[in-house]
């Protein structure tokens, strides 16, 4: 049997965030989970749901990443993080910067590792609770078994679902030249 058009898609997202990962590129990393739950979004969304929103966004964090997740954020304060690195390539963006959901600081390294312990535990103490810290990896490792579910649930989901599998095909996949 052929990968399916959402399989391709979820197996090529798995693959570009771990080499950007291997590479150290955070910024990279960050930026293609980010933008792929903005489109499992909207792949998820409701049937008449035309485009990708924050709240197809956070309903998707909340349904596969948050329920089983590593990392102590809520989906609005992923939204605002998703926001801040896709526009800005920064860590604020304006929601953080109007304290409607908290601003994350980002670090890689061993979640044992007491320099990333410590960062953590300090990134709390920023702006009088203002800020989270959050490990690069661990969000990473819950993404994927996230983006892995929704694949599952979803390749199931398309063969009786006709929007659904509309909308799968339109995912971009691989340009010829």
């Amino acid at each position: 049997m052929s990968e399916s058009n959402i399989e391709k898609y979820i197996h090529s997202v798995i693959e570009a965030v771990d080499i950007l990962h291997q590479k150290q590129l955070m910024g990279q990393v960050l930026t293609i989970i980010y933008s792929s739950i903005d489109a499992c979004g909207l792949l998820d969304a409701p049937i008449n749901q035309e485009k990708a929103t924050g709240k197809t966004f956070k309903d998707w964090v909340n349904k596969y990443m948050l329920s089983d997740s590593s990392i102590e954020c809520s989906a609005d304060d992923l939204w605002g993080a998703r926001c801040a690195v896709l526009h800005t390539h920064t860590t604020t963006s304006d929601l953080s910067k109007a304290s409607k959901v908290k601003e994350l600081q980002y670090i890689s390294g061993p979640p044992e590792n007491p320099v990333v312990i410590a960062f953590l535990k300090a990134s709390k103490d920023i702006g009088e609770n203002e800020s989270i810290g959050i490990n690069i990896d661990l969000l990473l490792m819950d993404f994927l078994k996230a983006i892995s579910k929704f694949n599952d649930e979803f390749s199931a989901r398309i063969i009786d679902c006709e929007v659904s599998n509309s909308r799968a095909s339109k995912v971009l996949l691989h340009f010829a030249m």
